[in-house]
């Protein structure tokens, strides 16, 4: 079957530091750049989340390394120890999987905090 009846064009938008890093890496990998692309919408449409698991298990890491450190057990006035103010903190940056019910795929903007989607 002809790759045209099994491939179907998409045209997307990205900064041109994206696209220069996309196609550096592309290149690197030795795969077309479109492969990139598609693998990276599978991946981040696909069950489970697998980017924001993996960054929360390094958040969990970093508080079990925290806690277990020497320096952690530093306690304040307050009775609180460095290592539970530290946790409490990277607690915060745990995020949610799923959060906006689309797969992952963000709906709004992109890490420049542009509109998404669209130029200026």
């Amino acid at each position: 079957m002809s790759r045209f009846k099994t491939f179907h064009p998409l045209m997307i938008y990205i900064t041109l530091k994206q696209r220069a890093a996309a196609k550096i890496f592309a290149r690197k990998e030795r795969i077309p750049l479109s492969q990139l692309v598609r693998e990276g919408l599978a991946m981040r449409m696909s069950p489970g989340d697998r980017f924001n698991a993996g960054f929360n298990e390094a958040i969990k890491q970093a508080m079990d390394v925290t806690k277990n450190s020497k320096g952690g057990q530093m306690r304040f006035p307050s009775g609180k120890s460095f290592a539970d103010i530290v946790c409490d903190d990277l607690n915060n940056l745990i995020r949610k999987e799923e959060e906006n019910g689309t797969g992952g795929l963000p709906t709004d903007g992109d890490e420049d905090g542009e509109a998404g989607g669209v130029p200026a």
